[in-house]
């Protein structure tokens, strides 16, 4: 007597991921959203998709009216965890939904965030170049300058003779004349001395002979 064909065992995991189909409950569920601070607590009732940040930013203006503030919840490790984002939001959200009845709890405290009120460490500017060196003098070299010749003073008055006659030359006839009344009282001058010296030492020496 032949069976029938036996009915074939599930696979494993061949059935629906469960994953999207918690997901799409999570967004349509509803959560108890309860803000507390200031000594008063709000409470209302929201589908957990339509929660966001800047709407929980509006109700505490509208009720708390505390210009700075900021949020905090208990999360499953019982550790104060900061609110400021969808992101935190929606992951506080996500905790709430697992309690029942789900109760998202949220401490109001006023001021900024310990991040936010964290001074910022202080900019520093580069400190200034120091100013480049001048350029040493040049020590040798071919654009070292020459070095001066030495002064021969017979050399030097020798030429400025020769040069005189010309110069003498090219000066107007009035500044000539007086140049050699110049040059004549100077050589008038140089005899006077000359002829004073020759005295005095011819006297000097008719006195120590007639002293021996």
């Amino acid at each position: 007597r032949g069976q029938g064909p036996e009915p074939s065992a599930e696979k494993e995991g061949s059935g629906p991921d469960p994953a999207p189909e918690q997901e799409s409950q999570n967004k349509m569920a509803t959560v108890i959203v309860k803000i507390s601070g200031n000594n008063q607590t709000r409470r209302w009732t929201s589908r957990a998709d339509h929660l966001t940040f800047a709407s929980i930013q509006k109700r505490v203006a509208d009720n708390f009216q505390t210009p700075k503030f900021y949020l905090t919840y208990k999360d499953d490790e019982d550790d104060d965890i900061n609110v400021s984002t969808d992101e935190e939001l929606q992951e506080a959200v996500s905790l709430a939904l697992k309690t029942e009845p789900a109760v998202l709890r949220l401490k109001l405290v006023e001021g900024l965030s310990p991040a936010a009120a964290r001074p910022s460490p202080p900019t520093t500017s580069p400190p200034p170049a120091a100013p480049s060196a001048p350029d040493a003098a040049p020590q040798g070299g071919a654009n070292a300058p020459p070095a001066p010749a030495e002064l021969n003073p017979h050399v030097f008055f020798q030429n400025l003779a020769d040069a005189l006659p010309q110069v003498m030359s090219a000066l107007p006839p009035p500044l000539q004349s007086i140049l050699s009344q110049m040059e004549l009282d100077t050589a008038a001058s140089a005899a006077a001395n000359a002829a004073a010296n020759a005295a005095s030492r011819g006297a000097s020496s008719a006195s120590g002979a007639a002293a021996t």
